[in-house]
């Protein structure tokens, strides 16, 4: 029975990041305009706006050109896509596991190359804010409340 619960835990932590991947690239593909905007935004340093020093150092970073942004943008949403498939077809594999209708280690490995897309994508987030400066923004913000 313990080994039942677990595959059932297994199938949740790996439905959860599905969700909010998927639901985050619905709302690119619905309103893509927010968030190419922000991507966009990210890209040419903005966030650097009020550290002009800072900007000066690493201002060969900014990425301003409409294409590169567009054509990473839909980089990005087709990589939410194609993880959130692999995300849900190892979660609903897990589950169908837990009840004896599919092989748990095949359901299992199929959840982790989708943990790995998800881990990849948002590993890219956090590089490429880091990157890009992006989290100046939020601490410019709070200095000026």
């Amino acid at each position: 029975m313990e080994f039942d619960i677990f595959v059932l835990v297994q199938s949740v932590v790996v439905a959860l990041p599905a969700a909010w991947l998927s639901l985050g690239a619905l709302d690119n593909i619905l309103h893509p305009q927010i968030n190419r905007d922000d991507v966009a935004r990210v890209l040419a340093l903005e966030a650097l706006r009020e550290w002009p020093d800072v900007r000066e150092r690493v201002g060969y970073r900014a990425i301003t050109n409409g294409r590169t942004v567009r054509r990473l943008f839909i980089l990005i949403v087709i990589a939410e896509c194609a993880v959130s498939i692999l995300l849900w077809i190892g979660a609903i594999c897990l589950g169908l596991a837990f009840f004896g209708l599919a092989d748990h280690d095949r359901a299992r490995d199929l959840a982790m190359i989708g943990t790995l897309g998800f881990t990849g994508i948002w590993a890219s987030f956090l590089t490429g804010g880091q990157w890009f400066y992006y989290w100046y923004d939020f601490y410019g913000r709070s200095i000026h409340l």
